[in-house]
């Protein structure tokens, strides 16, 4: 699978343009602030449904329309196909997929998976435990359908059993339909639990080895996903335990306090936690780690080659981390960008594509 071009009208910065990408690396280069990470931006919505920088759709709209459009040519299996979505104002967004019309963004997941390194991405690493749950949820999210209806429905049920908890906690008397989104809760929960405790386990060996690469062996990493029970527990029966034992702590609270939506995926580092003791050029290991061992475990899920979207990243590592990026890309499509294009013209013997952007367009594409 490649992606070959990417048309953009009203979005962000853009008026109307157009982006072609090399089948090895593309690089997108040009000052602060001109529309490098629109472009980042615009494609990891096509893996995703969604913006990595905002929930609010209307940001993404060129200042003073009322509508944005994307536009992704792409091939797979020698058939090329096309991905569309349109976002207006008052109307929500529309997904059509080879020219036909999706009824849901989650139709998106799976066909054109990307994995994102930005700077942003430190905070998988030193970020509350709100990011790393997201970041394996969009894993997961991309390689199993299963998955995203299991988080949706449980996603649903927190927020009825948060109305139902605010309730009681006025007084109201509501207590038996508690214990029925208790059990609720636990059975979807549950789940979710397992299966990222399955991906922590893959993700943990593919990081080890890694950053053992990286480190010269110095390092070795492990994943704890912590949640509310204990690891040999049967996961439903022990999760709905804990639940009714915390009942009252959470009407006291109004608030769903156990679960999934709560849990944690902690990194350690010999044996000390990557959040608190690591530094600086450690965590940056760390994050440089788990992409690529998310773009592995992508790859493998999927069957195809995801693409790896490096968001002015280059800057945040030091040489030699680099040139391990470098070697692990291969011949992995990668999009990449930067202000600093010299840096990139000697580093590596492939056939790299050069786009410069300048204030939301497209000054010139060529290939060396």
């Amino acid at each position: 699978m490649a992606i070959k071009k990417l048309r953009l009208k009203n979005y962000r910065n853009y008026r109307e343009e157009e982006v072609e990408f090399s089948e090895n690396i593309s690089l997108i280069y040009g000052e602060n602030a001109q529309g490098k990470t629109n472009i980042i931006e615009a494609l990891y919505l096509f893996a995703t449904g969604k913006s990595h920088r905002t929930k609010n759709l209307n940001e993404l709209i060129l200042y003073g329309e009322s509508f944005f459009e994307i536009e992704l040519f792409f091939e797979e299996n020698r058939y090329e196909q096309t991905i569309k979505i349109r976002y207006e104002k008052g109307k929500g967004k529309q997904l059509l997929i080879n020219d036909v019309k999706k009824e849901k963004m989650s139709d998106l997941l799976g066909v054109v998976p990307s994995v994102l390194f930005a700077p942003e991405s430190l905070l998988s690493v030193k970020g509350a435990p709100g990011e790393r749950r997201r970041i394996i949820d969009i894993v997961l999210c991309q390689t199993s359908k299963q998955y995203l209806f299991d988080l949706q429905k449980y996603n649903r049920i927190i927020k009825n059993k948060n109305f139902l908890l605010r309730e009681l906690q006025s007084g109201k008397k509501n207590r038996e339909q508690l214990e029925v989104w208790n059990e609720s809760q636990a059975k979807s929960g549950s789940t979710i639990i397992s299966e990222r405790r399955k991906l922590a386990i893959n993700l943990e060996k593919r990081m080890n080895r890694l950053l053992q690469g990286i480190s010269n062996g110095r390092e070795e990493i492990h994943l704890k996903y912590r949640t509310f029970i204990e690891e040999d527990k049967l996961v439903f029966e022990a999760l709905l335990n804990t639940i009714q034992k915390n009942a009252e702590r959470e009407i006291d609270q109004g608030s769903c306090l156990i679960g999934p939506h709560r849990d944690d995926l902690e990194i350690y580092v010999n044996q000390k936690n990557s959040r608190v003791y690591c530094s600086q050029g450690q965590q940056r290991s760390v994050a440089l780690a788990m992409n690529i061992a998310i773009l592995e475990e992508l790859e493998e899920k999927l069957g195809k080659a995801p693409i790896l979207l490096l968001d002015d990243v280059m800057s945040e590592l030091d040489e030699k981390r680099q040139k391990y990026l470098f070697d692990v890309i291969g011949k992995r499509q990668t999009i990449i960008t930067t202000t600093e294009k010299s840096k990139f013209e000697n580093a590596a013997e492939r056939m790299i594509s050069y786009i410069q952007v300048k204030d939301g367009e497209v000054e010139k594409t060529h290939t060396f």
